[in-house]
Protein backbone atom coordinates (compact mmCIF):
# COMPACT_ATOMS: atom_id res chain seq x y z
CA UNK A 1 0.00 0.00 0.00
CA UNK A 2 1.40 3.38 -1.05
CA UNK A 3 0.73 6.41 1.06
CA UNK A 4 0.51 9.72 -0.79
CA UNK A 5 0.95 12.94 0.99
CA UNK A 6 -2.28 15.05 0.95
CA UNK A 7 -2.31 18.01 -1.37
CA UNK A 8 -3.61 21.29 0.13
CA UNK A 9 -4.52 24.10 -2.18
CA UNK A 10 -4.89 27.68 -0.95
CA UNK A 11 -8.11 29.41 -1.97
CA UNK A 12 -7.01 32.81 -0.69
CA UNK A 13 -9.26 34.72 1.64
CA UNK A 14 -12.62 33.49 2.86
CA UNK A 15 -14.36 35.96 0.54
CA UNK A 16 -12.42 34.70 -2.47
CA UNK A 17 -13.36 31.15 -1.55
CA UNK A 18 -17.05 32.00 -1.21
CA UNK A 19 -16.97 33.89 -4.50
CA UNK A 20 -16.20 30.58 -6.21
CA UNK A 21 -19.70 29.40 -5.30
CA UNK A 22 -21.63 32.56 -6.09
CA UNK A 23 -23.32 32.95 -9.44
CA UNK A 24 -22.88 36.49 -10.69
CA UNK A 25 -25.06 38.17 -13.25
CA UNK A 26 -28.17 36.03 -12.80
CA UNK A 27 -30.10 38.60 -10.81
CA UNK A 28 -30.01 42.35 -11.44
CA UNK A 29 -28.87 44.54 -8.58
CA UNK A 30 -31.81 45.09 -6.26
CA UNK A 31 -30.70 48.62 -5.46
CA UNK A 32 -31.91 49.54 -8.95
CA UNK A 33 -35.32 47.90 -8.50
CA UNK A 34 -38.02 50.04 -10.10
CA UNK A 35 -40.65 48.84 -7.62
CA UNK A 36 -38.66 50.13 -4.66
CA UNK A 37 -38.10 53.43 -6.46
CA UNK A 38 -41.86 53.82 -7.01
CA UNK A 39 -42.51 53.13 -3.32
CA UNK A 40 -39.82 55.63 -2.29
CA UNK A 41 -41.28 58.26 -4.59
CA UNK A 42 -44.73 57.74 -3.08
CA UNK A 43 -43.40 57.99 0.47
CA UNK A 44 -41.35 61.07 -0.38
CA UNK A 45 -44.38 62.84 -1.83
CA UNK A 46 -47.08 61.64 0.57
CA UNK A 47 -45.88 59.65 3.61
CA UNK A 48 -49.44 59.35 4.95
CA UNK A 49 -50.58 57.59 1.75
CA UNK A 50 -48.07 54.79 2.31
CA UNK A 51 -49.53 54.29 5.77
CA UNK A 52 -52.58 52.64 4.22
CA UNK A 53 -52.82 48.95 3.37
CA UNK A 54 -49.51 48.18 1.64
CA UNK A 55 -51.07 45.46 -0.49
CA UNK A 56 -53.57 47.98 -1.86
CA UNK A 57 -50.81 50.56 -2.44
CA UNK A 58 -48.82 47.95 -4.38
CA UNK A 59 -51.86 47.25 -6.56
CA UNK A 60 -52.47 50.97 -7.19
CA UNK A 61 -48.83 51.46 -8.18
CA UNK A 62 -48.94 48.28 -10.30
CA UNK A 63 -45.88 46.82 -8.62
CA UNK A 64 -47.10 43.23 -9.10
CA UNK A 65 -45.78 42.11 -5.71
CA UNK A 66 -47.42 41.23 -2.42
CA UNK A 67 -47.10 43.48 0.62
CA UNK A 68 -44.67 41.02 2.18
CA UNK A 69 -42.48 40.94 -0.93
CA UNK A 70 -42.57 44.75 -1.13
CA UNK A 71 -41.37 45.03 2.47
CA UNK A 72 -38.57 42.54 1.85
CA UNK A 73 -37.45 44.25 -1.36
CA UNK A 74 -37.57 47.70 0.23
CA UNK A 75 -35.44 46.63 3.19
CA UNK A 76 -32.97 44.82 0.94
CA UNK A 77 -32.51 47.88 -1.28
CA UNK A 78 -32.56 50.70 1.25
CA UNK A 79 -31.31 49.03 4.41
CA UNK A 80 -34.35 50.22 6.38
CA UNK A 81 -37.93 49.02 6.53
CA UNK A 82 -40.83 50.85 4.95
CA UNK A 83 -42.24 51.92 8.33
CA UNK A 84 -38.91 53.31 9.50
CA UNK A 85 -38.33 55.13 6.20
CA UNK A 86 -41.85 56.57 6.28
CA UNK A 87 -41.49 57.73 9.90
CA UNK A 88 -38.14 59.37 9.15
CA UNK A 89 -39.68 61.17 6.18
CA UNK A 90 -42.68 62.35 8.21
CA UNK A 91 -40.43 63.67 10.97
CA UNK A 92 -38.17 65.41 8.45
CA UNK A 93 -41.22 67.14 7.00
CA UNK A 94 -42.32 68.12 10.51
CA UNK A 95 -38.87 69.53 11.28
CA UNK A 96 -39.00 71.56 8.08
CA UNK A 97 -42.45 72.89 9.04
CA UNK A 98 -41.20 73.79 12.52
CA UNK A 99 -38.30 75.73 11.00
CA UNK A 100 -40.22 77.56 8.30
CA UNK A 101 -43.71 78.21 9.71
CA UNK A 102 -45.33 79.48 12.87
CA UNK A 103 -48.02 76.80 12.85
CA UNK A 104 -48.78 75.24 16.24
CA UNK A 105 -47.02 71.95 16.93
CA UNK A 106 -50.37 70.17 17.16
CA UNK A 107 -51.28 71.28 13.61
CA UNK A 108 -47.91 70.15 12.27
CA UNK A 109 -48.36 66.79 13.98
CA UNK A 110 -51.73 66.38 12.31
CA UNK A 111 -50.40 67.42 8.89
CA UNK A 112 -47.67 64.81 9.10
CA UNK A 113 -50.11 62.04 9.94
CA UNK A 114 -49.97 61.83 13.71
CA UNK A 115 -53.30 61.60 15.50
CA UNK A 116 -51.91 62.25 18.95
CA UNK A 117 -49.51 65.00 19.93
CA UNK A 118 -47.89 62.78 22.55
CA UNK A 119 -46.97 60.15 19.94
CA UNK A 120 -45.58 62.82 17.65
CA UNK A 121 -43.53 64.34 20.48
CA UNK A 122 -42.18 60.92 21.52
CA UNK A 123 -41.05 60.06 17.98
CA UNK A 124 -39.66 63.55 17.34
CA UNK A 125 -37.69 63.40 20.60
CA UNK A 126 -36.29 59.99 19.69
CA UNK A 127 -35.15 61.19 16.25
CA UNK A 128 -33.86 64.71 17.01
CA UNK A 129 -33.19 64.48 20.78
CA UNK A 130 -35.32 67.58 21.31
CA UNK A 131 -39.00 68.18 21.85
CA UNK A 132 -40.65 69.88 18.85
CA UNK A 133 -41.13 73.18 20.70
CA UNK A 134 -37.49 73.17 21.84
CA UNK A 135 -36.42 72.37 18.28
CA UNK A 136 -38.32 75.40 17.02
CA UNK A 137 -36.89 77.66 19.75
CA UNK A 138 -33.36 76.46 19.08
CA UNK A 139 -33.77 76.93 15.35
CA UNK A 140 -35.13 80.44 15.79
CA UNK A 141 -32.22 81.33 18.08
CA UNK A 142 -34.26 81.59 21.25
CA UNK A 143 -33.22 80.05 24.54
CA UNK A 144 -34.38 76.44 24.85
CA UNK A 145 -34.72 76.68 28.64
CA UNK A 146 -37.27 79.51 28.34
Amino acid sequence: MNYERPFVQSWGTVHEFLDLFSVKGLHPATSDDWRVQKLRDLIDVDPAKAQQNLGQVCKELRLYVSARQARRLFKECTGVGIKEYRMKKRLDIAAHELRTTDLPVKVIAGKTGYRHLSTFTKHFLKRFHLRPIDFRRLWNGRDVAA
